[in-house]
């Protein structure tokens, strides 16, 4: 049996050189899942190795993953879930996004979209890197659709977009200091943060699905627009439902 991960020739249930077992399933959603409970109770090894891997190529690393190359890789639903949980607790600590600290008192007197509007901005810069779980499935969902001929299905897609999404968690962290010395113009580090953030994407998309780069980029764009529009409008459905009082 040849071994997927380090290309070693050996015999049993795990391989002797590196220790990845003979088997390794197909990615599904199921599997996907089960991934997800498994990240709040273990920690594997080789963050670091991933965070500089996932700088250097995105792309060819998540397509290393799904061919089998697991056991050298930190386990990307643990990334981002580190990732995210980091991001936002510094995010909520620094007020590294402006909030609008106002009165009940004052949000009565206002017109209702206003208030709407107001109270919409504060809850979207307390979640915003929560929002990251959101957009995971949808991006997904949207890269599956504009990439079909890729052959990649819906689950693998997961993959993907969970390991971009863990990077981008620390993309924003770095960017930290930036956007909390502009924290009362928190639109123009906002700003920088989604023009990086746009072009590491399109980067890790032209790395993983290949093909024509301007047809690439073309694709990655609307998807990554239609994108926004969709975890906008489920962000804007879940505050007015569950959030919004006057």
């Amino acid at each position: 049996m040849t071994c997927k991960n380090c290309g070693n020739e050996f015999e049993g249930k795990f391989c002797n050189n590196c220790g990845q077992k003979a088997l390794q399933h197909g990615f599904t959603v199921k599997h996907i899942l089960h991934d997800f409970f498994h990240s709040f109770t273990h920690i594997d090894s080789g963050l670091l190795f991933l965070i500089r891997e996932m700088f250097l190529r995105p792309g060819i690393v998540v397509k290393e993953y799904i061919g089998g190359k697991r056991k050298k890789y930190f386990n990307p639903m643990q990334y981002l879930v580190l990732g995210v949980a980091v991001s936002f607790f510094l995010t909520v600590k620094l007020g590294v996004i402006g909030y609008n600290h106002l009165a009940p008192e004052v949000y009565a007197r206002l017109p209702y979209w206003q208030a709407f509007s107001l109270k919409y901005n504060n809850f979207v810069y307390t979640y915003f890197n929560l929002m990251l779980f959101i957009g995971v499935p949808v991006m997904a969902f949207y890269s599956y659709l504009f990439y079909k001929k890729s052959k990649n299905n819906f689950a693998e897609n997961l993959v993907l977009q969970t390991f971009l999404s863990g990077q981008r968690s620390l993309i924003y962290i770095l960017l930290m200091p930036l956007m909390y010395g502009l924290r009362q113009k928190w639109y123009i580090g906002l700003g920088a943060y989604y023009f990086i953030i746009f072009i590491y994407f399109a980067w890790a998309y032209i790395q993983f699905f290949g093909g024509n780069k301007i047809v690439n980029i073309l694709k990655f764009t609307a998807s990554f627009i239609l994108s926004l529009i969709t975890i906008q409008g489920i962000s804007l459905a879940v505050f007015y439902l569950f959030f919004f009082t006057l």
